[in-house]
């Protein structure tokens, strides 16, 4: 027969083993959960805001041996498709929120189908070409 507590309740046996496997489980879990994953790396459109026309870019990539994210707020100046006239403005490009855009030598996707490169310049132009 059990003794009740106070509160009329079966008070709980203390179990050492048992313990120390519940110890062992929530560190392995806590050590595992913690550590980050990081984005692949490339450039996410994250979103776009209609009335400044600016879309919002995340750069994610290993730059010197680390692993880095840089945050774009960028505003398109021109489209321009093979050989048919460019179109300017900021109503221009189209770029797909949630897209992840990786250049073609860094994905190592070599396929002219699929081609993509992206250079970010000195005088704070971004350069997307793809085909």
């Amino acid at each position: 027969m059990s003794q009740l507590n106070r509160h009329g309740k079966r008070p709980i046996d203390f179990d050492p083993y048992f313990s120390i496997v519940a110890f062992a489980t929530m560190f392995v879990a806590l050590s595992c959960g913690c550590k980050k994953t990081h984005e692949p790396e490339g450039y996410r459109v994250v979103s776009y805001d209609a009335p400044s026309q600016q879309w919002t870019i995340i750069r994610t990539g290993t730059f010197d041996g680390k692993y880095m994210v840089k945050k774009l707020v960028v505003v398109c100046t021109f489209y321009k498709w093979g050989e048919h006239d460019a179109v300017d403005g900021p109503d221009a490009c189209h770029l797909q929120v949630g897209r992840l855009i990786v250049p073609s030598l860094e994905s190592g996707n070599a396929d002219k189908n699929d081609f993509i490169t992206v250079f970010e310049m000195p005088n704070e132009t971004l350069s997307i070409t793809e085909w």
